[in-house]
């Protein structure tokens, strides 16, 4: 792990720490019953999971979670993500318009196929106040990329609606679980157990913009545009 990876998870831990303290230390997807139906609709740029990986997710992290708390929402293998840019948050009905996305797309058009690809490293798991997600460690190049793409959602009139917990370091990762009730004290033990669980790594091709809810329901999910990394 780079010193870069380390302070980026040293502050994820201590976002962690500050959420299940009741903090407002970041925007969150509320607690709800019936995820996959959810109205809730977010425009975010998304890069999908290789197949080797998401299986290795479930057969190692996801199957054992459910055998404790199966009524959980759990991600299936074609909607594990990792998140690249939030542009706006879930909302019924959606806070962007078509304008908005043409300003998205036209940016992603210009920056992303001048850029090689990023690595993502899953080094741990996130434990969320309703959710759990896998920790995907970055680069310098990908923070700063990220903070290129911010400025220019800024510039284009479209800002990024989500409240962060620092602006030390960019955050990436991977949800895998949403929660419908409080989790079990067993539940917690499990995330507790598989904390620095590591379980591969990968470098997508390309970046994908869409508009989906929380869980990346296929009845919810519409891509709005693909981009493709410079190839190496």
């Amino acid at each position: 792990m780079t010193p870069f990876q380390q302070k980026q998870l040293d502050l994820m831990r201590q976002m962690e720490t500050a959420l299940a303290a009741g903090a407002p230390a970041s925007t969150i997807v509320p607690m709800q019953t019936d995820y996959q139906n959810d109205p809730q609709i977010a425009l975010t740029i998304i890069s999908r999971v290789p197949k080797d990986i998401a299986e290795t997710i479930q057969t190692q992290l996801i199957e054992p979670l459910r055998a404790i708390e199966p009524e959980f929402f759990y991600y299936p293998n074609d909607a594990l993500h990792v998140t690249i840019q939030n542009v706006r948050v879930i909302h019924d009905p959606p806070r962007f318009t078509a304008s908005d996305v043409a300003k998205v797309d036209g940016l992603l058009k210009t920056l992303v196929p001048k850029t090689a690809p990023f690595p993502f490293i899953f080094a741990g798991l996130l434990s969320m106040p309703t959710s759990v997600s896998i920790i995907a460690l970055v680069s310098p190049e990908y923070d700063q990329f990220i903070r290129r793409l911010r400025k220019s959602l800024t510039d284009a009139g479209v800002p990024d609606d989500k409240t962060y917990f620092t602006d030390e370091a960019v955050f990436a990762n991977t949800t895998i679980c949403r929660y419908t009730h409080a989790p079990s004290e067993k539940f917690t033990d499990m995330l507790t157990k598989n904390k620095d669980m590591h379980v591969g790594q990968f470098a997508p091709d390309k970046v994908s913009l869409v508009r989906m809810n929380a869980v990346a329901s296929p009845a919810k999910t519409t891509v709005l545009g693909e981009y493709q990394f410079v190839q190496i």
